[in-house]
């Protein structure tokens, strides 16, 4: 199917450059052979055996318990509010004085569109005027305080599975991921990457009302927030095979219990139809919102090949800043979808089966919604990546390795955000 879509799509919309067609093409092969991988574990989760918990030397069974992860939100806020006075020195250095400390940090203020964001983001960090009585300010407050709890739900979630080094470097990971430093801005992603592993965390929990509630409200904060209802009913409806199998549909109530879970699978819709609602009396437009996600950049495969082309483009330009453009808004969301199918490749015996098809959905967006620029900031936001990530790099030697890596490509992107060439 992908080399039926692949062959219409160079019919319909020819490339401009040879090395647009090898490079989709690359990429899609490395998407087909991560959905090839995974058919075999989903098949195994739905017929009750998950391949990933095969692996009980690395599970945590001890308690996960409140100091732990409230020590952690202490270290996560505190790395994070360093990043305010490193913001003031880089740009210091590069552009001299131009303002105030507090005026430099409005860089971080410019990432929010109210226009194009969605309501409950918003909402919450303006709760936080009561302690500011500044609305920029609260943003800045609810943008850390939502990112640093997302951290402690990824660290809880993560040693579900695995052991704590796993868990801690599934948190460095994600600190360190080069995109994750938007996440410092008043921008919606820090909650909606909590909500969503909340979802997930109550999913790998079996407990369904609440996990798609956590999904509604993930639903009202970002437009990929539909897409946990994939991952949402794979579980149930692996669980409900696990029941039948076992015989467990004679107990009380069960009957009853499961029909209120199915009914909570409704709630994710209805986040979609408060979003509209909300769109329509704002905007005057119920799917302004939504059609907002589809760009100029071409829907389909064809978005993919004008991007790259646009990319082959800039490498031929000479003079001006078209080095930096090309590093900061095309060379770096091309590393990031390799980066991607790279963990879905690896992914379908790493973690939940649920976890590894969110992933599979997720990629595609990028280019079949048009919205390849924003790879990178997809990517950041969706947790199993990072996990598959920590859970796969199990070697001392090579952690050190790979936080080396991150870091260095952390302190680029930070230099080329600051300079203005990160798109």
């Amino acid at each position: 199917m992908l080399a039926f879509l692949y062959g219409l799509s160079l019919v319909e919309a020819p490339p401009k450059y040879w090395g647009t067609v090898a490079a989709s093409a690359v990429l899609l092969a490395l998407y087909g052979a991560g959905l090839v991988r995974l058919v075999p574990a989903a098949s195994s989760a739905i017929l009750g055996e998950e391949p990933h918990l095969r692996r009980e030397g690395d599970r945590t069974f001890r308690r996960c318990g409140t100091r732990e992860l409230f020590k952690l939100f202490l270290i996560v806020v505190l790395v994070r509010l360093l990043e305010f006075p490193l913001t003031y020195i880089v740009h210091y250095a590069m552009f001299g004085y131009t303002g105030t400390f507090f005026e430099v940090q409005r860089l971080w203020l410019d990432l929010y569109h109210p226009e194009t964001a969605f309501p409950l983001y918003g909402y919450l960090s303006d709760v936080f005027w009561i302690f500011t009585v500044n609305f920029n300010h609260a943003r800045f407050i609810g943008s850390y305080l939502f990112t640093s709890l997302a951290v402690v739900a990824l660290y809880y979630l993560v040693q579900l599975d695995f052991d704590r080094k796993i868990a801690r470097r599934a948190v460095r990971y994600c600190l360190l991921l080069p995109f994750s430093l938007t996440l410092m801005g008043t921008v919606p992603d820090g909650l909606f990457l909590l909500l969503s592993i909340l979802s997930l965390l109550f999913l790998r929990k079996k407990l369904f009302p609440l996990s798609n509630l956590f999904a509604m409200l993930a639903v009202l904060t970002h437009a990929l927030g539909v897409l946990l209802f994939v991952p949402l009913l794979f579980g149930y409806v692996s669980f409900l095979i696990g029941n039948i199998r076992a015989n467990r549909g004679t107990e009380k109530g069960y009957i009853v219990k499961q029909i209120l879970t199915v009914l909570s699978f409704l709630l994710i819709p209805v986040g979609v139809g408060l979003v509209m609602l909300y769109s329509s009396l704002r905007f005057g437009d119920a799917l302004s919102l939504y059609t907002d996600v589809f760009r100029a950049d071409g829907v389909g495969i064809s978005g993919l090949f004008r991007f790259t082309d646009a990319a082959f483009l800039e490498t031929r330009i000479v003079g001006g800043n078209a080095p930096a453009v090309l590093f900061g808004t095309y060379l770096s969301q091309f590393i990031y979808l390799l980066f991607a199918l790279l963990m879905l490749l690896l992914s379908a015996d790493t973690v939940p089966s649920a976890f590894a098809l969110l992933m599979a959905v997720t990629i595609p967006i990028t280019s079949v919604t048009g919205r390849m620029q924003d790879t990178a900031g997809f990517i950041t936001i969706t947790a199993p990546f990072v996990i598959t990530f920590a859970a796969k790099v199990k070697n001392r030697w090579a952690d050190a390795v790979v936080t080396v890596l991150l870091l260095a490509g952390w302190i680029a992107y930070f230099f080329a955000f600051i300079a203005g060439f990160t798109g």
